[in-house]
């Protein structure tokens, strides 16, 4: 019986997605028989069509369908209103599931509620894809937000991880160009590390740690004895919802302050802490009087790796900076774009968008045609022939769009990139120093050194079709020179340094001291000397 639900369920949804696709594709057809205002106009009610259908199939089928629709929710600077309108109803609104199977599984984990708890509401504070949450107080009076995951959702997640993975399948076969297997495999490890709340609380408390010392961010504490893998009990924090305009102006909150705080925080996580908060939409976010941010909901988080903060830091340098050749090339060796053919179509491309988007605030973004925008994004994607994300680059880049989507609503005229500048010029100039630092830029020089047979072999293919354009200077191949002639002198160095060290080691040991001192002397002279020679490379 289970198995036949669950095909069901797989049956819905990517039915559900065909039936979203294929309106849009009639509407198209016949777009040229009607007048343009009354072509809006129809395009409008089918936006709101689909997007009330949408969000009504996402709350019947629950599990990742309702991630998907928080995150179209909160592109409030790129889908049309419609659609945020409608789909923001799925942030914290989403039908609760029935109190019956949440205290039997408060029960399985914890034991009976009763003798837990002094009382526990039975109406949730806030329902969502996985799990929802209810306000309770221990036996000592503490008030606590307790999290529950939602029974059977393990199975569900599963069903929807094989939906998803047909959905891709299907838009891989409509829009060749578009690669969205990065997509699906990061998005399905994600969602399943959401299901393990020991994590999310180890979460939290790193969160509270790296902002301990700004007390504009306020993240609960985790009280550990009530709280297992299905179950999460957090210190309770009132705030407002960061979307209830209203309430703010009626606290006397500043929007304004409000983006300014919310953009350095996550400017401070990913330029700095290297961890950050992958779900900020609207029902994880609260505001307070000062203003203060409340951040719960720590499931969705992810990593800075070293090769994405370097390609970060060039990519950034370059959007600061205006240096679209540097921007590409940036996007190049992050795999955004194959390195298959003549680059400077790309360059041309990101020189216009540069200058077209690089200072618009969301307000004046909004603004403009919908089809102008779409047109600069499928003119980008025929810069290569497979645009590609790198799976490190999803939770980022979604964070970065609700983030703008949030901005957006709060105070259309910000600008977050402006905002977030001066952490970027920071983490643009921030190189590691010391010990550290050298063994940064000793490990980028051995990936380089590795690296090396596979970007000739892709240099001669690309060469072979006649397909590589080279524009090379007399000083790029000195440059280039002088750091292959420092990496050899380094690996030289490091091996006599090594060599040098083994042997005052054994000097030591079969009594000679006098040529062990000597020979120890030695090792730190080469070894220092590398540091240095590492450093210059």
């Amino acid at each position: 019986m289970s198995f036949f639900r669950f095909r069901v369920r797989f049956i819905r949804g990517v039915c559900l997605f065909l039936r979203v696709l294929l309106s849009y594709r009639l509407a198209a057809l016949g777009k040229f028989l009607r007048s343009p205002a009354r072509q809006r106009e129809r395009l409008r009610q089918l936006h709101a069509r689909n997007a009330r259908l949408l969000r009504e199939r996402m709350i019947d089928l629950r599990g990742m369908f309702i991630k998907i629709g928080q995150f179209l929710s909160s592109r409030v600077d790129l889908l049309p209103e419609e659609y945020t309108t409608e789909l923001s109803k799925l942030q914290d609104q989403v039908p609760p599931a029935e109190i019956a199977s949440i205290l039997q599984r408060v029960n399985e984990e914890l034991g009976p509620p009763a003798e837990v708890f002094s009382s526990f509401d039975e109406t949730p504070i806030a329902s969502a894809s996985l799990g929802q949450v209810h306000r309770a107080y221990l036996r000592d009076g503490e008030c606590v937000a307790v999290k529950v995951q939602y029974p059977g959702i393990e199975e569900v997640i599963a069903a929807d991880v094989r939906t998803l993975n047909l959905v891709v399948k299907i838009v891989k076969i409509i829009y060749r160009h578009i690669n969205l297997d990065v997509i699906y495999s990061e998005f399905s490890r994600i969602i399943r590390e959401e299901l393990d709340y020991l994590q999310e609380g180890k979460n939290a408390e790193t969160f509270a740690r790296n902002f301990a010392a700004n007390p504009a961010i306020r993240v609960p504490k985790v009280l550990w004895p009530y709280t297992t893998a299905r179950v999460l009990t957090l210190e309770f924090l009132e705030g407002i919802k960061i979307t209830d305009i209203d309430a703010i102006d009626d606290q006397g909150i500043d929007r304004k302050e409000v983006v300014r705080i919310l953009a350095e925080a996550y400017s401070q996580m990913f330029f700095f802490d290297g961890f950050f908060h992958g779900d900020p939409h609207p029902g994880n976010i609260f505001v307070r009087p000062g203003p203060e941010i409340v951040l719960v909901d720590f499931g969705m988080v992810d990593r800075i790796t070293a090769p994405l903060r370097q390609g970060l830091r060039r990519t950034f340098s370059a959007v600061v900076d205006r240096d679209s050749l540097g921007l590409v090339r940036a996007l190049v060796d992050m795999g955004f774009i194959p390195l298959t053919r003549d680059i400077r179509p790309a360059v041309q491309l990101v020189e216009r968008l540069l200058q077209k988007y690089r200072d618009l605030s969301p307000r004046e973004i909004k603004a403009m045609d919908i089809e102008e925008i779409g047109n600069d994004i499928m003119a980008s994607l025929q810069i290569g022939p497979a645009i590609q994300i790198p799976n490190e680059f999803i939770l980022f880049g979604r964070s970065v769009g609700m983030l703008n989507g949030l901005s957006s609503r709060l105070d259309p005229d910000t600008n977050i990139i402006e905002v977030a500048a001066p952490f970027a010029r920071r983490f643009i100039g921030g190189e590691a120093e010391g010990l550290a630092g050298i063994a940064v830029q000793a490990r980028s020089a051995g990936r380089s050194i590795i690296r090396l047979p596979k970007l000739l072999s892709e240099f001669l293919v690309t060469t072979g079709r006649g397909e590589t354009r080279v524009e090379i200077t007399s000083k790029d191949v000195a440059d280039e020179l002088r750091k292959i002639s420092r990496v050899g002198k380094g690996l030289i160095l490091a091996l006599l340094g090594a060599g040098c060290g083994l042997a005052a080691v054994l000097l030591r040991i079969n009594g000679f001291p006098e040529e062990s001192l000597w020979a120890g002397v030695a090792s730190g002279v080469l070894l220092l000397w590398l540091a240095l020679l590492l450093r210059r490379t």
